[in-house]
């Protein structure tokens, strides 16, 4: 009986701590800071209250009552935004350090207490090494950024004309630096094209990351031409040479062939004229002991044919004369 009075005692305070729990409101009960910069949190509630506290990792350091403010230290600071429906007000930690991280409490007397985090952070020095990187087409070119005097560990990426690099085309390693960390990542790009290439870096307190930028450098000069579309050239001259090595040769043959058959037809020519021409008289002939000249006044007029009929002496017994061409062919017949 005992037993289940006092569980029933132990629960009860559960039962109504979730309706207490949500009439206390903490906004925002998580804060990234820059070192340096003012962190503010709201602290609400729909019913009225007496004291409400500020702690700082469970120091106090401002306390409100009565809509009195009573300060510890003036990088403390309370604002008043109480409306008709809420009471609200408004807690500042001005000019922060890093032992300002950790708990900030809301804690209203006999209502509720409502913690949140607060994390300063740092950001230190962002620049790539060597400034812009001239290679040839087709190599690679690396790039080395150095992030150093960061807290936390800043997240480091890359890109290249405003698009973000493959994360496994970088690595980036961290070192410790007293209560900082150094941070250094290295880019390996093959180079195309010239591009502007960008290196940044952030931390979760940054609204916007803060930015080193180099060019790459493609050297066109420098660039090997592509070996396919040279053997595309090359055989396509090869084969143009060879067109106009066969064109010529055939112009040559042709001219040759014609040029045999010209002096064919030139000798068959001069075999036939020679032949007429052996074929004519001979000018100077001599028939039975009489010579005839052609060019002789008295062969153009006439000539003699003696008589084959002889005396016992010898002497022609008759002579016959004949007048005419002395180019006429005449046969010779001798009788026995």
């Amino acid at each position: 009986m005992c037993l289940d009075l006092c569980n029933m005692r132990i629960l009860k305070p559960l039962v109504f701590f979730p309706l207490m729990a949500a009439q206390l409101q903490l906004e925002p009960r998580g804060r990234a800071v820059l070192l340096g910069s003012d962190a503010s949190f709201n602290c609400s509630l729909k019913d009225p209250w007496v004291v409400m506290t500020w702690l700082l990792n469970r120091n106090v350091v401002l306390t409100i009552s009565m809509d009195q403010v009573f300060e510890n230290d003036a990088r403390f600071t309370a604002v008043n935004y109480t409306t008709r429906n809420t009471f609200k007000w408004e807690f500042t930690v001005r000019n922060v350090t890093r032992n300002d991280s950790g708990e900030i409490t809301c804690d209203v007397q006999n209502i509720q207490s409502v913690k949140a985090l607060l994390s300063v952070q740092e950001s230190g020095s962002l620049s790539i090494m060597d400034g812009n990187v001239t290679v040839r087409h087709g190599d690679q070119a690396v790039f080395i950024c150095v992030a150093l005097g960061w807290f936390p560990e800043p997240q480091v990426f890359w890109s290249i004309d405003g698009i973000i690099a493959n994360s496994g085309n970088y690595n980036t390693t961290v070192e410790t630096n007293g209560t900082k960390l150094d941070s250094t990542s290295t880019l390996k790009v093959a180079a195309t094209d010239t591009a502007e290439v960008q290196c940044l870096a952030k931390v979760a307190a940054m609204k916007a990351p803060k930015m080193s930028s180099v060019f790459l450098i493609v050297d066109e000069t420098n660039q090997d031409p592509d070996r396919t579309v040279l053997i595309a050239v090359t055989v396509a001259f090869s084969l143009a040479a060879l067109l106009v090595l066969v064109i010529i040769g055939v112009v040559f043959y042709c001219k040759r062939k014609r040029a045999k058959k010209s002096t064919y037809q030139e000798n068959v020519t001069s075999r036939i004229q020679s032949s007429e021409e052996s074929g004519k008289d001979n000018p100077v002939y001599i028939i039975d002991g009489y010579t005839s000249h052609h060019n002789s006044p008295r062969a153009t007029d006439s000539y003699q044919i003696p008589n084959n009929s002889q005396t016992t002496s010898g002497q022609p017994k008759d002579v016959k004369i004949f007048r005419g061409t002395p180019t006429a062919k005449c046969r010779h017949a001798t009788i026995v």
